[in-house]
């Protein structure tokens, strides 16, 4: 049993989600609703899907098949609809993950499904290449995302292996960071005028350290996990102010693969490496 097992009322599950992320239960507008599956279904202008799939406004369920009870959750927080996971790891400690946001206008949405035995997520997701959103249109497919590497991302059945030199990010306005195969670690700030859209701390100069090799070696075979070389080289939204990110991985036979993001929308396992070479950019002490 853990705290998941004992949720009972939508009520119960708000404030449980509030204490796994406090930022929900800032007063007023920006507080978390979780409203009633009838109601979202109804407010829901364009989404006819997630009546037709049957998605409820909260579940519990083993979504990373450790035998342990997760919670799936329909979310309406600053004025839009959300879809989030809270998964139990190790310790008995809790994560969220933003599965899906804007519902209503791109109808992106999740639901569990079984494969081959186990507990994963059916996305109904929209493209997001230059040429379809040049051309204003929403283009719908489906996917299936597995927990893997400590996130969602897509299933894939086809693994390359890859011999890897370097990884490098590049966050808008923020920072850019590199590792390679010889845990080595280059992190420069790009802040100079200060206007970051990073709320976190993080250094604000330039910085090379050593790293421990796991670290590359878990981003590799996550690279290698989601075929980095066979993805597309940039990825775009309808919109203005989204952020701007840059991956760029070299391989020792000399090529090359950018890839340019603007808005975080190319895949689920795009995202997770973003957020894990931040998550390496900002953990990582550089000022010694």
């Amino acid at each position: 049993m853990n705290k998941i097992d004992n949720l009972q009322t939508t009520e119960d599950v708000l404030k449980f989600a509030k204490t796994i992320n406090p930022a929900f239960a800032h007063g007023n507008f920006g507080e978390l609703q979780i409203k009633p599956t009838d109601l979202i279904i109804k407010e829901l202008n364009n989404c006819d899907l997630y009546k037709i799939w049957n998605i409820q406004n909260w579940q519990k369920i083993d979504l990373n098949n450790d035998n342990k009870t997760d919670l799936i959750f329909t979310g309406y927080w600053y004025g839009t609809y959300y879809q989030y996971a809270i998964i139990e790891s190790k310790l008995s400690q809790y994560e969220l993950f933003t599965l899906t946001n804007n519902i209503d206008y791109f109808c992106k949405i999740v639901k569990p499904i079984i494969v081959n035995n186990k507990n994963e997520l059916l996305v109904n997701n929209y493209k997001t290449d230059p040429e379809t959103i040049f051309k204003r249109q929403i283009i719908h497919f489906t996917d299936t995302l597995t927990y893997k590497f400590n996130s969602f991302i897509e299933m894939n059945k086809k693994v390359i292996n890859y011999d890897i030199e370097y990884i490098k990010f590049t966050s808008d306005n923020n920072f850019e960071i590199e590792i390679d195969n010889n845990q080595n670690a280059h992190y420069t700030c790009l802040d100079t005028l200060n206007i970051s859209n990073l709320k976190d701390n993080y250094y604000k100069g330039e910085s090379r350290k050593k790293i421990d090799k796991v670290i590359f070696k878990e981003m590799s075979e996550l690279l290698e996990y989601i075929n980095i070389q066979d993805l597309p080289n940039e990825y775009t939204l309808d919109g203005y102010d989204f952020p701007t990110v840059w991956l760029e991985i070299k391989f020792k036979n000399g090529s090359v693969k950018k890839i340019k993001d603007y808005g975080y929308q190319g895949t689920y396992g795009l995202n997770s490496i973003y957020n894990k070479m931040t998550n390496i950019a900002l953990e990582i002490d550089w000022n010694y």
